[in-house]
């Protein structure tokens, strides 16, 4: 089975990973919400795709900005 890292903005593979099985846990995404998971997961037959967004993507939409509504006056 492989675990996918592609960017969710523009498709880019980031890393992938050969596993014998899907662990939740030992993966470490046992303590996202199952509304997180659905957002960030996806499974497809013997492929399980981790949306993240990449470097490339998060420089440039300047999420910081985004995200905190900073206004200049």
């Amino acid at each position: 089975m492989k675990l996918i890292y592609r960017c969710s903005e523009c498709g880019k593979v980031i890393d992938y990973l050969e596993l014998a099985s899907f662990d939740e846990q030992a993966l470490g995404f046992n303590i996202l919400t199952e509304e997180e998971k659905k957002d960030i997961i996806d499974v497809k037959e013997e492929e399980v795709y981790i949306n993240l967004t990449c470097n490339q993507c998060l420089e440039q939409y300047n999420w910081e900005e985004l995200i905190y509504m900073k206004e200049i006056h």
